[in-house]
């Protein structure tokens, strides 16, 4: 058997992989599919941004009011940085949010970039349930963490790493997100994703990077999880061809 590190796969597969995720997506043979996520993500972005701008403008008014005078020159950069960092921020969570309720359409997705025909009787909405309960699963693994870096972001000195340590993490999550589409449909366990991105946490983090950053573009995030789940599905392949090579 060969060594598993001979065969791990490049950590620039990752990128490549989000970026042929890309251009796959604007094929005639995927595109027909990208349409339904897609549209999903608009809907909940586009509602959930407007609702923080309304929770941001409430939030803006009540720091100007409350500052002191002399202080008051602040309130011309203020306001402008919170809309930023909100739609930033926005951006990011609420396109998160929208991978998650659109998981059966993004798991039918990764069946056709596989090539791969579904059971005559499986239809995407009768995955609703499955999934929902697949993505809870996720979300159980996330949350201990994410719980944990927001503990590490109040406590002095180590806070001077969480930027650092929540880009790490957030695009860690992306890859877990988008590459365990393969795995479910393969029937595997979601233990098994987990394994599989260990195995190459290179190629995953790069990957990962991609999707974090596109989801954290306003007005384009919301294609970014039907290109990513094409980009998650090639590199599981990449994954997949890389361990019968180790055989």
């Amino acid at each position: 058997m060969k060594s598993s590190r001979h065969n791990e796969v490049n950590p620039l597969a990752g990128v490549s992989c989000f970026v042929e995720g890309l251009r796959r997506a604007s094929s005639s043979e995927v595109r027909p599919f990208i349409i339904g996520p897609a549209l999903v993500s608009l809907v909940i972005i586009g509602i959930g941004m407007y609702v923080a701008f309304g929770y941001i403008a409430e939030f803006a008014t009540y720091l100007q009011t409350a500052m002191p005078e002399w202080l008051s020159f602040l309130n011309v950069i203020l306001e402008p940085l919170l809309y930023l960092f909100g739609v930033l921020i926005g951006a990011w969570l609420f396109g998160f949010l929208a991978t998650i309720i659109g998981s059966p359409f993004l798991g039918e997705l990764a069946l056709r970039v596989e090539r791969v025909s579904p059971n005559a009787d499986r239809r995407w909405y009768h995955e609703i349930g499955s999934a929902l309960l697949r993505e809870l699963r996720k979300l159980r693994y996330h949350l201990p963490r994410i719980l944990l870096l927001i503990l590490i972001t109040f406590i002095p000195v180590l806070n001077a790493f969480a930027p650092f340590l929540w880009l790490g993490f957030g695009a860690w999550m992306m890859a877990v997100q988008f590459c365990d589409f393969t795995v479910e449909n393969r029937q595997g366990e979601f233990s098994e994703t987990l394994a599989i991105l260990a195995r190459n946490r290179g190629a995953a983090l790069g990957f990962g990077l991609c999707a974090t950053l596109g989801m954290s573009v306003p007005f384009l995030n919301f294609l970014v999880a039907p290109i990513a789940t094409v980009g998650a599905t090639l590199l599981m392949n990449q994954f997949q061809e890389s361990q019968i090579r180790e055989v």
